[in-house]
């Protein structure tokens, strides 16, 4: 019989943190699971450790190549999996030991709706800290969000889903590829969140924390660079089916993400030409704004930073 969930782990070169990962999920209060560990082509020992798993929901799959953020590693595990559900976690996170019976209980409560979603924890320095979509929505329990509403609140920085605490329904995607492989070295989450909910309509979120993302882990690249042409695009691709109140909040968000990735690829001394902010924009509906980083583009870059991280709430939010 086939398991309800499939859980996909991208593994590349996590050797010294796998073990967390792998152990969170099995030990899962709720165990109708399969685990899928992805080898994105590691170099520094994985793929032996995660062939000595003997648990048998356990499959290990391998890449040949190593893909920028896990991307194409994720859509290998959507199209290999074997559950009615499919979850993901990072070879460097870990689970609560109640994550899949929660999200479970949530989906019977909740039935109709293909993305479930619920709070999570980062941890710096041992300090732990909830996502700013759960400190603004905890106390009102469970929520329900269509792509507008999901847009508003990411526009204020409090993203309603995360990578270690977000379920999909396997059969309602319209193809496997949720996450944007090839297509930007950062930040595709961001996108493929957008995309998912532009494609599926409405997600179920709960207070209920899920998961635990350490932000000091050694070997997470600062350098790579998202792609401004990606929120470009996200437009173009999902605008066609969204309302006229979807897609205003679409180009607000686009024109965070772009003024986010220019930002970083200045941070990280790629060249980018003084015009390229204000011509990737998207002006109508949101002119303030566009003027404003238009004449902000024109200040040195680490002024810039500074200013970022001011005034950006979009950059301040969890993943």
């Amino acid at each position: 019989m086939d398991p309800f969930i499939s859980v996909v782990i991208p593994v590349y070169n996590k050797v010294q943190y796998i073990d967390r990962a792998v152990t969170s999920v099995l030990a899962q209060s709720y165990p109708n699971f399969e685990l899928l560990l992805i080898d994105d082509a590691s170099t520094d020992g994985s793929p032996e450790k995660i062939r000595r798993y003997t648990d048998g929901r356990i499959r290990v799959l391998s890449r040949t190549e190593p893909g920028p953020g896990g991307y194409a590693a994720r859509n290998l595990g959507i199209r290999e999996a074997r559950g009615t559900w499919v979850a993901f976690l990072d070879a460097d996170d870990s689970w609560m030991p109640d994550h899949l019976e929660h999200a479970v209980k949530l989906i019977e409560r909740h039935p109709g709706i293909p993305v479930v979603s619920s709070a999570r924890l980062s941890s710096t320095a041992g300090k732990e800290t909830l996502d700013p979509f759960a400190r603004r929505y905890r106390e009102g329990g469970e929520q329900i969000l269509g792509l507008a509403d999901y847009l508003r609140e990411a526009c204020e920085g409090r993203r309603a889903i995360g990578p270690n605490s977000v379920l999909i329904h396997r059969e309602s995607l319209p193809d496997p590829y949720v996450f944007p492989e090839g297509r930007t070295q950062r930040s595709g989450d961001l996108y493929a969140w957008v995309a998912l909910m532009a494609r599926l309509k409405t997600l179920v979120w709960s207070p209920h924390v899920a998961s635990v993302s350490y932000r000091d882990v050694v070997g997470v690249s600062r350098t790579s660079s998202p792609s401004i042409q990606l929120f470009r695009d996200m437009v173009s691709e999902l605008a066609p089916t969204a309302n006229r109140e979807e897609t205003l909040q679409l180009k607000r968000y686009a024109n965070q993400m772009i003024k986010y990735a220019w930002l970083q690829n200045r941070r990280n001394r790629v060249a980018v030409p003084l015009s390229l902010l204000p011509s990737a924009f998207f002006w109508k509906h949101d002119m303030t704004y566009c003027l404003k980083w238009s004449a902000i583009s024109l200040v040195p870059v680490g002024i810039l930073e500074y200013l970022h991280k001011r005034v950006s709430p979009i950059t301040r939010a969890n993943a």
